[in-house]
């Protein structure tokens, strides 16, 4: 950065911010002037009443009393508090210049005392120091010299040329000094300029997100602050990028940032309308909408950019699609604060994200417990000791086949100090809604691990990943290193994921289960049939086993088209040779059912309710005494 040097008036243009600071500089010079000379000419004007009488007491008590006053005037009007403006400054300077001047001309004019024609050189002096601009400087103290070659030239020649070089040798020195005076103010002046010039560019760049631009998280929050104070009506969003994760670890990040830049421009053409948009974090933004927006036009003007920012992007000649979705709350009708309004925002987006993904969802205020609960929930996610807390239970998956459990899906449960028992539907939505459920998920891996360790060799742990999980290869390969660390074999832990999981984020997702089933591991895809694109993903996906979504068993003993589905995908992943459990088999009328339909595995409470390690364990010793006696009367019998 080329930053010039502070310069004088005669090489930089003055301003008007230069302008304003030259007035606010020359005041502390002429206030402290201004009280003396008024008690100065009060003296004056007594020294009249002593002296004079008549019309010339009257002549020269009015011109020093009013000197007096005027000067007393300009103090306090140089006293009040605000700006001055350097032109009006200037009129005070000549006012109190030619009050000065006029005392000392009158007297002279009647008595014409060659001593005092010294006094127009302290004259000059003073003008000299108090004017503010150059061109007042050079008036008056031309006047007051010129005025004192004037009264000179009637002098003798001897005296007259004395006066005369006392008049020059005062012009001199008193632009000279006035000169040092005013450069000396400049520099100062354009150095403090400079500094809050730069200031005002430090505050710029400390408020503006540097990739895009645009207002930082700092600014943003102020903003929405002021604006609660002010308490003025508004719109609060977050609104995220969908599959932007993906495209930034394939692609890299060069290729990321120019994408999020652009997805930013789209984004920002809400700002004509008096919107502000900031960015908060990775692909994480703040849109604030001020007015009496309703509700509807809000919607619309939203997915109107929702839908603007999903057309493909062409970015070094690559295609990139990327999708948003977005959560909105309104001040003052559903939250008064900031912190309440980021929540309910950023509650309404999780909301968007997990259930109507690529629209945009708005709080609503029946929502206000399940947020407050969510937030407890957050709150002892952070700050509990969750290595305590957190434990696992295992429901096997039952072979009807071999007649005996394959493996154990461990289930998540946490029992908090201060909450109770919560709900792994509630906690693990928390978790992944603020960014902690790989924290969950770490422990309760190695928990699995410790469990798994435990139990014979030809049975597998069933793990399930989250979203975030998938789309995070470093997290990945820390659970990798977990397995490494174990000495356990990888073909013995299989990762569940979910169709949800999956569809957030397909290409990060297929790379992190590529790396899975490079290293040994099984992958399982969960609640198969649940979603619209589910039959797309096994040919997508590096798939192990399929697991049926229990509504489809639950239908089972009522509909035959129900029958007809599951018969359809037990044969689908018996061609493709992928196993395929039926979740949520309760009833032996349900089982009989499906017996006709040859299943390969059965996981739920018919066969095994979720259970302790201590309880699995005895499970699968008893699995084991069975077999041994089972082959013992095999032996017999042959």
């Amino acid at each position: 950065m080329n930053i010039a040097p502070p310069v004088d008036q005669r090489r930089k243009p003055e301003d008007a911010t230069r302008q304003q600071a030259i007035a606010q500089s020359y005041v502390p010079i002429l206030r402290p002037i201004l009280i003396p000379a008024c008690a100065y000419y009060v003296f004056v004007t007594w020294e009249h009443s002593q002296t004079q009488t008549g019309a010339l007491l009257a002549m020269y008590s009015f011109i020093s009393m009013t000197t007096a006053v005027s000067f007393y005037f300009f103090h306090r009007l140089l006293s009040v508090k605000g700006k001055i403006e350097l032109p009006r400054l200037e009129v005070i300077t000549l006012m109190m210049h030619l009050f000065m001047y006029f005392n000392l001309v009158s007297y002279l004019l009647v008595y014409n005392v060659q001593t005092r024609y010294i006094y127009f050189v302290v004259l000059a002096f003073i003008f000299a120091i108090t004017s503010a601009t150059t061109r007042t400087m050079l008036a008056s103290v031309s006047l007051a010299l010129g005025t004192l070659y004037w009264f000179a030239s009637s002098l003798p020649a001897d005296l007259f040329a004395e006066y005369a070089s006392i008049a020059v040798a005062t012009a001199f020195a008193a632009i000279s000094i006035a000169g040092l005076l005013r450069r000396a103010i400049l520099r100062q002046i354009d150095a403090r300029l400079l500094a809050d010039e730069l200031t005002v560019k430090a505050r710029a760049l400390a408020d503006s997100d540097m990739l895009t631009g645009i207002p930082n998280r700092r600014a943003i929050f102020e903003q929405i602050d002021l604006m609660v104070a002010r308490r003025k009506p508004f719109w609060l969003g977050i609104f995220d990028l969908d599959g932007f994760k993906g495209i930034n670890d394939v692609y890299g990040h060069v290729t990321g940032d120019r994408l999020l830049c652009a997805a930013v421009d789209r984004a920002s053409e809400m700002v004509s309308a008096g919107v502000t948009i900031g960015r908060i974090g990775g692909d994480e933004f703040v849109a604030i909408v001020p007015g009496d927006v309703t509700e509807a036009e809000l919607r619309q003007r939203v997915e109107s950019r929702i839908r603007a920012m999903s057309v493909p992007y062409i970015i070094d000649q690559i295609e990139l699609t990327v999708g948003a979705s977005a959560g909105f709350t309104h001040f003052p009708d559903t939250g008064l604060s900031t912190g309440q309004l980021y929540e309910q925002a950023d509650f309404a987006l999780y909301k968007a994200k997990s259930q109507f993904r690529g629209q945009c969802v708005l709080f609503d205020t029946a929502e206000n417990t399940e947020m407050k609960q969510a937030i407890a929930i957050e709150r002892e996610l952070r700050e509990g000791n969750l290595a305590e807390e957190l434990y696992l239970l295992f429901q096997p998956q039952y072979s009807p086949g071999e007649n005996r459990v394959l493996s154990f899906e461990a289930l998540a449960r946490w029992q908090s100090p201060k909450l109770g028992r919560v709900g792994p539907d509630q906690f693990i939505r928390v978790a992944e809604r603020s960014g902690s459920i790989q924290k969950l998920t770490s422990i309760l891996f190695q928990k699995g691990l410790a469990e798994l360790a435990t139990w014979p060799q030809d049975v597998s742990l069933s793990f399930n990943l989250s979203a975030r999980d998938i789309s995070d290869q470093a997290f990945i390969l820390s659970l990798l290193g977990q397995i490494m660390k174990s000495e356990l074999s990888p073909s013995r832990i299989e990762f569940e994921i979910t169709e949800t999981a999956v569809m957030s984020d397909l290409v990060t997702a297929t790379n992190m289960i590529e790396i899975l089933r490079s290293s040994g591991c099984k992958i399982a895809l969960d609640d198969f049939g649940s979603g619209y694109s589910s039959f797309g993903y096994l040919d997508q996906l590096p798939l192990d086993k399929v697991k049926i979504d229990r509504s489809f068993i639950r239908r089972v003993p009522h509909s035959a088209t129900s029958r007809e589905i599951v018969s359809g995908i037990i044969s689908l992943c018996r061609k493709l040779d992928l196993r395929c459990v039926l979740e949520g088999v309760e009833t032996e009328d349900e089982m009989t059912l499906l017996e006709s339909l040859n299943p390969d595995l059965i996981q739920g409470y018919l066969y095994g309710r979720p259970m302790s390690g201590d309880d699995a364990r005895r499970m699968l010793s008893d699995q084991q005494v069975s077999a041994a006696i089972e082959a013992s009367d095999q032996l017999i019998t042959a």
